[in-house]
């Protein structure tokens, strides 16, 4: 396909989701997902179940994020990683994908039982999310690259679902353009907006505009073979907005 169009991070934004999506052109565009589909929001399960659907029925591209990754280490050693699950926002996931009966006040080994049970080929499809994905100059990845590598794929599985000043805050000597969520916008643009980023070297363009954030949004791009600009479509409290920027200048 001539196109593509790239979403950042959900973080169980199911609404925002099929708003989004609308504006997505299925036979024109090829539809990337940046990862972090849960935590924090609602309607973790509904957004995983969409994103895999799409996956499954129009070819689309769905990276994994460190939700996702942090989700399946807990399901492995819930002891572990508890906190920093939790903390993380994992609260209304577990709530989302209680959709089966259990006994009141269940353990957490019965409830990671029920969930493995109830959800086996969902967790399935998460455990196998690839890390990156490329198309074109662009390379796709949930938080970036080393920034130290000269060929992305390079980058170890930590620095694709984890990384974050070391990437943003330097050029990177890979030749792609990264497209990547993770950090919000709201960190790397100076006037603190939650609009995508595109960094002064170019090379650089992050998408993660922290929908659940006061003032953030959910943001989806479009690329064009061969053209230097972007769209970009944006949901904000509930509303579409639309925008052109340049890559290049």
């Amino acid at each position: 396909m001539e196109q593509v169009f790239v979403i950042g991070d959900i973080h169980g934004s199911f609404q925002a989701l099929e708003k989004l999506l609308s504006k997505w052109d299925a036979q024109k565009q090829r539809l990337i997902f940046l990862g972090d589909y849960i935590n924090r929001g609602n309607e973790s399960l509904q957004v995983l179940q969409r994103v895999k659907g799409l996956v499954e029925d129009y070819g689309a591209i769905a990276l994994k994020g460190n939700h996702e990754s942090m989700f399946m280490e807990w399901l492995r050693e819930p002891e572990k990683y508890a906190l920093t699950f939790l903390n993380i926002g994992g609260v209304p996931t577990l709530q989302s994908m209680k959709t089966f009966e259990m006994k009141e006040d269940p353990t957490i080994e019965e409830l990671i039982a029920g969930i493995r049970e109830e959800h086996s080929q969902l967790l399935i499809w998460m455990e196998n999310l690839p890390l990156f994905y490329r198309w074109e100059q662009y390379f796709f990845s949930h938080a970036g690259i080393n920034p130290f590598v000269r060929h992305a794929e390079e980058s170890t599985e930590h620095d694709l679902l984890w990384i974050r000043d070391e990437f943003t805050e330097f050029p990177h000597e890979a030749e792609d353009v990264v497209v990547f969520g993770h950090t919000p916008t709201t960190n790397l643009n100076k006037d603190l907006s939650s609009e995508v980023w595109i960094s002064p070297c170019r090379k650089k363009i992050g998408v993660d505009g922290g929908i659940l954030y006061p003032d953030g949004r959910l943001n989806g791009v479009v690329l064009t073979k061969g053209e230097p600009s972007i769209i970009i479509h944006s949901i904000m409290n509930d509303e579409l907005s639309i925008e052109q920027r340049l890559l290049t200048g």
